[in-house]
């Protein structure tokens, strides 16, 4: 009897394989669209390492503010790296805000008292790229600083009331001799320390960064023809020392708004100044 032949196992090709290969390719495609695909893994740089070497230290406490670091040879060689590559580390926590360079002969790379170096940068940053006009920071500013003001009635302390005071003082002192940019250096100092007498560390680095940013605006600007900062400065401090909250907002809420107004329509006419001083393109 004849043996029965096998059929032939078709083959990989042809229109089937093209639609295998389609359905994969679907597939792939669809798993890429719920992002489950992965990247490629790239090795860390060395001066990231370096960062956050330093940051470890900083976490665990064994450095802390006002510290200086070892000298840029010592480092490199408990690092066991380039000075090359410290450097680049070293710049990257500058521009973060965590180190300060300081130059002469004690200078070196410090770490910085407060960490709102980038907070500042941040807002510097949106204001001078045009994703935010001054007008939003300042009304962000006039936001932030009501909360300032009511935490301030419920928890400045005698100290905090003595350091505000005391840099009312100084702000007089300054009037009266004349030295307007160190006046103003001092008044905007003000919001600092009333910041720190929330105890709120996160709302200290929010207000400071702003009045940082907003600073070069009142310097331009000028004071005001009838500058109220001292009087209603001592208001508001009898105020917080009252815990007359209402009272210390509005003092405070019409301070800035005034200002505002100031630095805005100095800062409108010195754009329309600077339009006509431009020169006309060529027809």
């Amino acid at each position: 009897m004849p043996q029965q032949r096998s059929k032939p196992t078709p083959r990989s090709g042809g229109k089937h394989a093209g639609k295998a290969s389609a359905a994969a390719a679907d597939d792939r495609k669809e798993a890429r669209s719920d992002g489950r695909t992965f990247r490629p893994v790239k090795t860390r740089r060395i001066f990231e390492e370096i960062c956050d070497a330093i940051r470890e230290k900083l976490v665990s406490g064994e450095l802390k503010a006002g510290d200086r670091l070892p000298s840029e040879r010592e480092l490199s060689e408990m690092l066991d790296v380039s000075r090359t590559a410290l450097r680049e580390a070293i710049r990257t926590l500058e521009i973060a805000g965590i180190v300060e360079m300081r130059k002469g002969s004690k200078g070196g790379a410090f770490i910085t008292e407060s960490g709102v170096g980038q907070v500042t940068r941040t807002f510097s940053d949106m204001l001078d790229f045009g994703r935010v006009s001054l007008a939003t920071l300042l009304e962000a500013r006039l936001l932030v600083m009501d909360a300032v003001v009511r935490s301030a009635c419920e928890r400045a302390s005698a100290a905090d009331i003595e350091r505000l005071s005391r840099n009312v003082a100084e702000t007089v002192e300054l009037t009266r001799q004349g030295r307007y940019e160190e006046r103003t250096l001092k008044a905007v100092q003000f919001s600092t320390l009333l910041a720190n007498s929330t105890g709120n560390q996160v709302m200290s680095a929010i207000l400071e960064a702003m009045a940082s940013v907003i600073r070069r605006f009142v310097l331009i600007a000028g004071p005001p023809a009838h500058d109220p900062v001292i009087a209603s400065r001592l208001r508001l401090i009898e105020q917080i020392k009252a815990k007359d909250t209402a009272g210390a907002c509005e003092t405070m809420r019409s301070y800035l708004t005034k200002l505002n107004d100031h630095l805005l329509n100095t800062e409108k006419a010195r754009l329309r100044n600077d339009a006509r001083r431009r020169p006309r393109a060529l027809a």
